[in-house]
């Protein structure tokens, strides 16, 4: 008896784990550059007040001291936006930047296209040398 009561349970949990799980899918992509050092989300804004529908951010993950020179974000290889000069403190839409560890919003738009390719390209300049991060969101 106890058996039935357990795995009636377990199945409540994975499909609950399941919805959980597909819900949060169906509101964003993300992706990690390949060195661990950059994440991106592109996810639904889920606060009513604000116009954008979807917000790009990204964050470095590594403790590394780098200057962030130009974010591009793309779909089909066909660049969205392009923003570089970087300044930290908070803008007058609200988006937030820090300088370091870097994290910053970088675009506003729409959802995301089933079958389109979403990239994030991050150039930053570490000791004088610059190096670009590119990969792709899913």
């Amino acid at each position: 008896m106890k058996k039935k009561s357990y795995l009636k349970l377990l199945i409540v949990f994975v499909i609950l784990g399941g919805g959980v799980y597909w819900y949060y899918n169906s509101i964003a992509i993300w992706g990690t550059s390949a060195n661990g050092m950059w994440k991106a989300t592109y996810k639904k804004n889920q606060d009513q007040y604000v116009e954008r529908g979807w917000t790009g951010k990204i964050k470095q993950k590594s403790g590394k001291k780098v200057n962030v020179e130009d974010i591009t974000f793309s779909d089909n290889n066909h660049t969205l936006m392009s923003v570089g000069d970087f300044e930290e403190g908070e803008s007058e839409d609200g988006e937030v930047t820090v300088l370091y560890p870097f994290s910053a919003e970088f675009y506003g738009g729409d959802e995301p296209k089933k079958g389109h390719i979403y990239k994030v390209h991050v150039t930053w300049k570490d000791k004088g040398k610059s190096h670009t991060d590119s990969f792709q969101l899913k």
